[in-house]
């Protein structure tokens, strides 16, 4: 009689996944992924509910992968995009029971918005629907198969003009409101790092401003934007003339309200308004004729700092790192536009190239 022959398995995967130990074998690596999907699906069936239900769902899944691992204003808004888009519009209905239809039917229809909310949203969305299939609740991983909108591009941003700089620094000098734009203007800090800066950030010293803190949407001071927006930023000369001018000695905020405190979205607005006010006023003096300008916002501030960088041929990952940007491909959007100075630099560098080049060749 004769025997059977044993089955061999090729691969094997062990780990301990909610306090439970899995030991799984397979013949090939696909068969051993979804051998350890399975299984996980098993253990995890018994903390989810099969009938579990969209807004709970997705509070789970932020509390258990978001909320120790993002800001608190970032959790905020995810859950505000749970609550108000997501279940609002797909219905609070079994997540198991929920057609991948009406999921892509909802994320149509947040075309009206901008593109950039829309990616948050889209992004939450998937997020919340693989995890579904990952807990078992759903037979296929159809967030794969999910298709991001085209949204309302936001108003592009654009760099001051130099007569527009020149009238802003004439217009602001000796005003309440002069560190706060030349600090946007000159080191590029983002408003809300500006409004967070204390003179105990400042090495007066070294030249040098570091940026490790800024004001959060829900008013609060927290880090930065990402772990590349802490960075030290050099102040260029003139600003740290001035800087060391009106340093009085303390600790305390480097740019406070005229009121005191930290500056808040009113009180910017303001700032903003006065100085487009005087901007607009330089630019058109006592002349008949009104100079009609495309619109400032004081984020363009920022813009041109970056967009000087480029004038001066600072190599684009420098840019990247005084940015604060934690992809270089932020930065290169900006840089696109290549000034003519910088194109005329590059033509007489390569010049010198070949002529030095030619000269040893000759010799």
């Amino acid at each position: 009689m004769a025997t059977k022959k044993k089955k061999t398995y090729k691969f094997r995967h062990t780990e301990t996944y909610r306090g439970i130990r899995i030991d799984v074998k397979a013949t090939s690596t696909g068969d051993l992924v979804e051998k350890v999907r399975r299984k996980k699906a098993q253990i995890d069936r018994k903390t989810v509910s099969p009938d579990i239900r969209l807004l709970r769902f997705g509070e789970m899944y932020l509390d258990t992968y978001k909320r120790d691992s993002v800001s608190a204003s970032w959790y905020a808004d995810l859950r505000t995009i749970l609550e108000t888009k997501i279940v609002a519009s797909i219905g609070d209905r079994q997540v198991a029971r929920i057609p991948p239809m009406d999921v892509q039917v909802f994320l149509n229809s947040c075309s009206h918005l901008s593109d950039s909310y829309i990616k948050k949203i889209f992004d939450l969305t998937k997020q919340i629907f693989h995890q579904a299939y990952k807990n078992g609740l759903t037979p296929t991983d159809y967030s794969e198969d999910l298709i991001r909108p085209h949204g309302k591009k936001g108003q592009p941003g654009r760099s001051l003009t130099d007569a527009e700089t020149d009238a802003l620094l004439l217009t602001c000098s000796g005003t309440p409101d002069e560190l706060f734009l030349r600090i946007m203007l000159q080191c590029g800090l983002r408003p809300g790092e500006v409004v967070a800066l204390t003179w105990r950030d400042i090495d007066l010293d070294a030249g040098t401003l570091s940026v490790n803190k800024a004001m959060k949407k829900d008013s609060h001071v927290g880090l930065p934007k990402s772990d590349a927006g802490n960075r030290t930023v050099p102040i260029p000369a003139d600003l740290l003339t001035r800087m060391n001018e009106l340093y009085d000695g303390g600790l305390g905020l480097v740019c406070p309200k005229q009121s005191g405190g930290f500056h808040t979205k009113s009180s910017l607005r303001k700032l903003w308004d006065r100085t487009q006010a005087r901007i607009d006023a330089e630019l058109n003096g006592d002349g008949p004729v009104r100079i009609v300008r495309d619109p400032l916002r004081l984020y363009d501030l920022r813009h041109t700092y970056c967009t000087n960088l480029e004038r001066a041929c600072v190599p684009i990952n420098i840019a990247c790192r005084l940015m604060g940007h934690s992809d270089i491909s932020v930065t290169s959007k900006i840089y696109t536009h290549a000034s003519e100075e910088a194109l005329e630099m590059a033509r007489n560098l390569i010049d010198q190239r070949t002529f030095s080049g030619s000269k040893m060749a000759a010799e």
